[in-house]
């Protein structure tokens, strides 16, 4: 079976074509029907973390399975067939080791990360920005109706399973929890927006006049300057001044969740840890998510993520031969994401 892939090598984004071999035991393909662009993928691009040669882009999207095992079941225990839309996890888990036995599947010591490993290594097409993508027996994924439309749940395996992971870092809000979070990109927009599904009193903190506006356009509140300390702080921009801000802006006994910083190097700090002693802080760091955080995401998607404002926040679809000028679109920091399509002719 062949495929195209956005891969990234030597400074530049390129479409490969691929020569898959026979798909293995266990195994899952998914013809890709709508994909984004994450910042992560961008920082890739730019430089801002080590890849491999030949790295295959992308870990955002939906598509429909094109082949697949008798008897596959999702994480809710629905049987699989061709031509199921599905969206799936980031990672592959080898469910064993000891970080997996310890709720920690996203730090297996086996870990493959789609979007992050090369063409030249098995399964080959582990990016989304392709035609197809071929997912390991250790990839969390789920059935999605029919009748819902890809654009509300394309950023499920990323963006949305994250905040689902903040939201659980951040614990049950107890009654009147106040709640900011520091960057209205795709996580901190959706971290913010299930904060107030479930009643929590939440700001968003961002410099950027586009992510303002996508901010008062999703129906969420933009954070004051004078406003008093938060019981609850979400640092979701990666950027070192909101770090340290956040820890400025805590009410004592309060809680720091720190998701936005994913490129070591480049969002160093320097803060007195007396200020979390003195003022009895808890600071938890979240990167990626488990099984159960990712189903709660798309759960919470199909339950809010469908109005209409959503689709405001997201590019129209690049065909992926035009996968380079999609990557151009989201360096200009418009859209929360920059979606991509292999049939699309806009």
């Amino acid at each position: 079976m062949e495929t195209r892939v956005a891969v990234y090598d030597d400074g530049a984004v390129d479409l490969e074509k691929l020569s898959l071999p026979p798909r293995g035991v266990g195994e899952i393909d998914v013809a890709m029907s709508t994909a984004a662009i994450c910042g992560s993928d961008l920082h890739t691009v730019l430089g801002h973390r080590s890849t491999p040669d030949r790295t295959a882009l992308g870990h955002e999207g939906i598509g429909e399975v094109l082949d697949l095992d008798n008897d596959v079941h999702d994480l809710r225990g629905e049987r699989l067939a061709v031509g199921d839309r599905v969206v799936f996890a980031l990672f592959s888990a080898c469910g064993s080791c000891d970080r997996c036995s310890a709720g920690l599947a996203m730090k297996c010591r086996n870990l493959l990360k789609y979007g992050h490993e090369s063409v030249t290594t098995a399964p080959h097409a582990t990016g989304t920005l392709a035609d197809v993508v071929r997912l390991l027996p250790g990839v969390a994924v789920l059935k999605v109706p029919a009748e819902v439309d890809d654009r509300h749940v394309v950023a499920a395996g990323c963006a949305v399973a994250t905040a689902a992971a903040v939201v659980t870092a951040a614990g049950p809000p107890a009654a009147g929890t106040r709640a900011l979070v520091y960057g209205a990109g795709a996580v901190g927009s959706y971290t913010a927006a299930m904060l107030a599904s479930i009643g929590v009193d939440v700001a968003v903190s961002d410099p950027n006049p586009d992510r303002q506006a996508a901010v008062t356009a999703l129906g969420l509140r933009l954070a004051a300057d004078d406003a008093p300390a938060y019981d609850l702080v979400i640092e979701a921009s990666g950027s070192p001044v909101a770090f340290t801000e956040a820890i400025d802006r805590i009410e004592i006994g309060g809680r720091i969740v720190a998701a936005g910083a994913v490129s070591p190097g480049h969002s160093t700090v320097t803060f007195d840890p007396a200020t979390l002693v003195r003022q009895r802080l808890s600071l938890i760091g979240v990167h990626n998510y488990t099984a159960e955080e990712f189903r709660y995401g798309v759960d919470w998607l199909l339950a809010h993520g469908q109005r209409p404002e959503w689709s405001t926040v997201l590019s129209a679809p690049f065909p992926l031969d035009d996968v380079e000028r999609a990557f151009a679109e989201i360096q200009r920091g418009r859209f929360l994401r920059v979606l991509v399509q292999p049939g699309s002719d806009a």
